[in-house]
């Protein structure tokens, strides 16, 4: 069973480099592997949580897509940029995409979609449930 969390925004970040830095700056001990153009990255992206490896996919979605299939949600605005990350049911795989989505949203001023709750996360909702899973799950 695969799980998604979507980033919506109107930004996007340039290069897997910058998103570490994003990720860095909120003290997550996650590394994203490689340093290619965000643009180029589709499918499995690597990833090292504390020492463990893991990763997660990456996917550039069509926000109107997005906006059509959840049609019971309210998007507060038509958002340029959608950037879908899905894992499998691993805990480092949920804390490491968890982690690089809050991370992504907060250096875009972009807000986080829960898609199996239903809900759309700001940036600091988002952090909040990261710090939630690692005090759960600090193993993962």
């Amino acid at each position: 069973m695969s799980m998604e969390i979507s980033v919506l925004s109107d930004e996007r970040l340039g290069s897997i480099n910058e998103w570490q830095h994003a990720i860095d700056a909120e003290g997550f001990p996650l590394r994203l592997a490689g340093s290619r153009m965000l643009v180029d990255v589709k499918g499995f992206l690597p990833a090292t949580l504390r020492d463990k490896k893991t990763g997660f996919e990456c996917y550039h979605s069509d926000p109107l897509e997005l906006v059509e299939t959840y049609d019971n949600v309210h998007f507060d605005h038509n958002w340029k940029y959608v950037l879908a990350l899905v894992w499998g049911g691993n805990f480092a795989e949920m804390q490491a995409a968890w982690m690089a989505a809050s991370a992504y949203a907060r250096a875009t001023s972009g807000m986080v979609f829960d898609e199996e709750a239903g809900k759309i996360l700001t940036a600091a909702d988002a952090l909040a449930v990261v710090r939630d899973m690692i005090n759960r799950y600090p193993q993962a």
